[in-house]
């Protein structure tokens, strides 16, 4: 009894207490999140993936409301730039780790932690998680249908010039080439409204328009379930690596880039690294190549950042100095 009792009051040594610590961490979440979608999935993403490792209670907060009477956080995630004040106030009063999805420009020093997609440039560290793209919450569907296709169309951009002509006949093409293939195109908020009806002309048996303001979330889920074959306008990076983490065989429809960009950059990577086709690559083999293994960004990331935190459990918030 006495060896028995000596045991359970003798302090475990630092670092077993560190993996202790880090092994159930983190139980608590908070999402701060503004009116964005795109931001709003990133988190999305990580949160669920935090869920299926650890368990965590996840709490969603709009960037302008307090914590009202919440449980203190171990873990904040911010997402866009009008976050970024947000998390760092509660941090403040409530604790916690604070972890930026996407890159917060000159606040990053301020912040424990930033996951940043490595078209941004930045090197993996102590302080960067880089990712494969954006992240996303989809999961690899289990069963895909090679002839059924989706094709995700973006709209005007900073990086890209939109010719609405372009996209139509690029669409056309990529149909002559997989003439057994059953189209469902959906457009997204970025859409001109004048180009729904340029699609209504490639309305047929074999081709639907799925239009955004009549399309939810959960039906354009149920297409990443379903389908084999994924094409994505140039623009649409946050589309893309969700298609790329959806397990179909993916290509790009081209569009011309305003100047170089981070982003027609990281699309000729995924291009030159097999992961992505190009039509006029689909137009020589006439046939997709067999899709690659999708990407797991939201459950590496999650991942890397647990076992980041056994390191950082004793220490403080991200300093300037040394940085």
């Amino acid at each position: 009894m006495s060896i028995l009792r000596t045991a359970r009051h003798t302090p475990l040594p630092q670092e077993t207490r560190r993996r202790e610590q880090g092994r159930s961490w983190p139980r608590v979440v908070w999402c701060i999140h503004d009116a964005t979608s795109g931001h709003r999935r990133q988190l999305e993403g990580l949160a669920r993936a935090l869920q299926e490792q650890q368990n965590a209670a996840v709490y969603w907060l709009p960037y302008r409301s307090g914590a009202a009477d919440l449980p203190r956080p171990e873990l904040i995630l911010v997402c866009g730039r009008r976050t970024h004040w947000a998390g760092l106030k509660a941090r403040w009063w409530h604790g916690g780790k604070l972890v930026a999805l996407m890159n917060p420009g000159v606040l990053r020093p301020l912040f424990d932690a930033c996951i940043v997609p490595e078209h941004d440039g930045l090197e993996m560290s102590r302080r960067n998680i880089v990712t494969r793209g954006p992240l996303n919450p989809l999961r690899p569907a289990t069963r895909v249908d090679p002839s059924r296709g989706l094709i995700l169309i973006g709209g005007p951009s900073r990086h890209f010039h939109w010719d609405a002509e372009q996209v139509v006949e690029q669409i056309q093409r990529l149909r002559c080439n997989l003439p057994d293939v059953n189209w469902q195109i959906a457009t997204s908020r970025r859409t001109p409204n004048d180009f729904v009806p340029m699609l209504s002309t490639l309305h047929d048996d074999r081709c639907h328009v799925l239009p955004a303001a009549e399309t939810s979330s959960a039906d354009l889920r149920a297409q990443y379930d379903q389908c084999g074959i994924i094409w994505v306008t140039a623009d649409s990076a946050a589309m893309l690596y969700e298609a790329l983490s959806s397990g179909a065989a993916v290509g790009v429809l081209d569009l011309q880039a305003r100047k170089p960009n981070r982003l027609q950059a990281g699309l000729d990577k995924l291009i030159a690294d097999g992961h992505v086709t190009e039509l006029v690559t689909l137009e020589h083999s006439k046939s997709m190549p067999p899709p690659r293994p999708p990407l797991r960004e939201s459950q590496r990331a999650a991942a890397a950042l647990r076992a980041r935190f056994i390191v950082w459990s004793h220490q403080g918030h991200c300093s300037t100095r040394g940085k």
